[in-house]
């Protein structure tokens, strides 16, 4: 057993839960983490205008990595210069949740949301007015909630409690599960009206979901010409610093993992590509499945037999694939549009004068004018002219 191991060395006489939850807790920096991380920072600490980023990437990628960390950061970096108002909430979070019928409900996301903005009891002095009869404390300062509240008045208590707790980002995971909608009910519906509500709050919100929500920027014009997007990708085996990105990263996560003999991951970075599609997000939670089964096995290390018998399927890997290139490929067209913008605003040709421009514009007028359009005439068409009436004198 290596002495240079890269867990603290105590783990190894810890519980199987001790053990497990350490890497469960362990997030690991990497460049394309680390990128979004730092494009979210000043949006976080200044949003101007800018009330909604949209925040896409591929299923596994890592998105909820990316929500955790910034959290972590506000409370460690921000909350000492936004803490002197005692009725502010550093930051809150929720998660777009999915019905049974497989329909994201959005009276229920309410709800959800008020919940997530309850006051601790440190805020026992500062309570929220929600403005509506439907939503309050009960005598153990619990939040009730009517079950047969409307929506409406769900949403005026919600906004109340927005600009009272006035966090500084809102985060909603899973957003794109706010797209499955009932019939008779828009598809932009519930995005347009948090949009709408980040308005009047001025409250920043950043709905993190898959590349399914590039599909506001071709619905909602509004919606998507008023946000911002951050994206967190996968890793492309066709690149070669990917390639050597995610060797780093496979090292990392087998490093970490507090068994008496380091596993061999590297030797197998791959395979491990290819069951996880380039996202560390699933091969962060299929590598700490292995390891479960290696600690019940009392195994002194994670194997590959752990690992394939964790894997996903070829089928399950081919499905996600494909959306994974639907949405890159979306993703890589609206990216593509500040070209077409730039072309369309004459940014990338030579400028010329305004008197030049009207110049030219006149004499292309004159120009148009002056040419006069021959007459045609079709082939064995007489000339127009006045025939002879009555008889010839000279007949005979």
């Amino acid at each position: 057993m290596s002495s240079e191991r890269e867990f603290p060395l105590e783990l190894l006489k810890a519980t199987k839960e001790h053990r497990l939850n350490y890497y469960d807790e362990y997030t690991m920096a990497h460049p394309f983490l680390d990128r979004a991380f730092e494009d979210l920072k000043p949006l976080v600490r200044h949003c101007g205008e800018t009330r909604l980023i949209f925040i896409v990437g591929p299923t596994g990628v890592g998105k909820t990595k990316l929500r955790k960390l910034t959290e972590k950061w506000i409370f460690e970096e921000l909350w000492e210069s936004i803490r002197n108002n005692m009725g502010h909430l550093a930051v809150a979070s929720v998660e777009a949740v999915l019905q049974k019928s497989g329909l994201f409900n959005a009276k229920d996301h309410l709800k959800r949301c008020l919940y997530a903005l309850h006051e601790p009891e440190e805020f026992i002095k500062n309570k929220i007015n929600y403005g509506v009869d439907g939503v309050y404390r009960t005598d153990d300062g619990k939040l009730a909630i009517k079950s047969r509240i409307l929506e409406t008045d769900l949403g005026w208590a919600l906004e109340q409690a927005l600009k009272h707790r006035h966090p500084q980002i809102f985060f909603i995971d899973e957003a794109h599960h706010m797209l499955a909608v009932a019939s008779g009910r828009k598809l932009t519906d519930v995005p347009e009206a948090i949009k709408s509500l980040a308005n009047r709050t001025e409250v920043l919100h950043g709905l993190l979901g898959t590349y399914e929500l590039l599909t506001l920027h071709d619905i909602g014009d509004q919606l998507s010409r008023r946000s911002l997007y951050i994206h967190l990708p996968r890793y492309d085996a066709q690149f070669i610093e990917d390639r050597e990105d995610w060797q780093s990263i496979v090292w990392n996560f087998q490093s970490q993992i507090p068994v008496l003999e380091e596993p061999d991951f590297v030797s197998h970075w791959e395979y491990l590509y290819e069951r996880s599609l380039g996202c560390v997000g699933i091969l962060k939670n299929w590598s700490r499945n292995a390891f479960a089964d290696a600690m019940e096995d009392e195994a002194k290390t994670v194997t590959l037999k752990h690992l394939e018998r964790r894997a996903l399927s070829i089928g399950q890997c081919r499905n996600i694939l494909k959306k994974i290139k639907e949405g890159e490929k979306r993703y890589t067209e609206i990216e593509g549009e500040a070209e077409k913008l730039r072309a369309e605003l004459e940014l990338g040709i030579k400028p010329i004068s305004r008197t030049q421009k009207i110049s030219q514009s006149h004499s292309e007028s004159n120009q148009t004018t002056n040419q006069k359009p021959k007459s045609k005439q079709a082939v064995g068409q007489r000339k127009a002219k006045r025939d002879s009436v009555g008889m010839d004198r000279n007949a005979g």
